[in-house]
């Protein structure tokens, strides 16, 4: 039985057990046993007096027992964890494959159909530019000849008329401008949505050989940049050594029995 379906152990009409009081429960004896080397690693300790270290065998071996047995606790601990968790491991991975299956799909139909609109609305943008860009043109030769006629015709009756012709002329052509550079440009309204465009910066890598990883060490934090030292180190050892590193063999006791 999952841990979460599991009844209160304080029986009928009370508020359900919290997980921890169930595997408190549950796994009791796990907690006697590991009260039981605390108790005999504080003994062993005591035998060591102030200064903390060993200094005959009679003093030694019991803490290797003691670590041996703690060891093999802690193993057993671990492997009853995996298996206790195993079936909501479980349950979480397919449910996350379930919905993730089934919103791929949706996003691939989406992705696909937003090219596929995409080339379209784009060619209808650049149409649109085109357009707006022709009118503008147009425009702006009807207010050059307006204001050469203006020129021409100064001093005549006529002057007025065709300086006021060549001033709204100027002013269409000065907005047919202004509605070109921005042609094209907002987002498309249909019916059904709304059709806009993005186009953020990205990259490729054409050769990973020429790439200076200093470039980017403002974009790992510190954690990152130490797992992958220590992966270096594990790696090559002493063989490679890197600058600001010391690299040196960190000497561990351990038990085995």
């Amino acid at each position: 039985m999952p841990i979460s379906d599991a009844p209160s152990i304080v029986g009928p009409g009370h508020n359900l057990a919290t997980t921890t009081d169930i595997l408190r429960d549950r796994f009791a004896n796990f907690l006697k046993q590991v009260d039981d080397v605390a108790d005999d690693a504080n003994k062993a300790r005591e035998t060591l007096g102030e200064a903390g270290v060993v200094t005959e065998d009679k003093q030694r071996d019991p803490m290797i027992a003691i670590g041996i047995k703690a060891g093999k606790l802690s193993k057993l601990l671990d492997d009853t964890r995996l298996a206790t968790t195993l079936p909501l491991r479980t349950e979480v991975t397919e449910t996350n494959s379930f919905f993730q299956t089934l919103a791929d799909r949706m996003d691939r139909i989406k992705t696909r159909f937003e090219e596929i609109v995409g080339a379209y609305d784009r060619k209808k943008r650049d149409e649109e530019r085109r357009k707006a860009a022709e009118a503008a043109r147009l425009a702006q030769e009807e207010s050059d000849r307006k204001l050469a006629e203006a020129q021409a015709a100064q001093g005549s009756v006529e002057a007025d008329v065709i300086v006021n012709e060549a001033i709204v002329a100027e002013q269409r052509a000065d907005r047919l401008s202004a509605q070109a550079t921005s042609a094209g440009t907002g987002p498309t309204k249909t019916e059904v949505g709304t059709i806009s465009s993005s186009a953020p910066w990205t990259c490729s890598i054409d050769d990973w050989q020429k790439i200076d990883i200093t470039e980017f060490r403002d974009q790992f934090s510190a954690a990152e940049i130490e797992k992958a030292i220590r992966a270096h180190v594990r790696k090559f050892k002493n063989t490679r050594p890197l600058k600001g590193v010391r690299i040196f063999q960190d000497e561990k006791t351990r038990f085995r029995g």
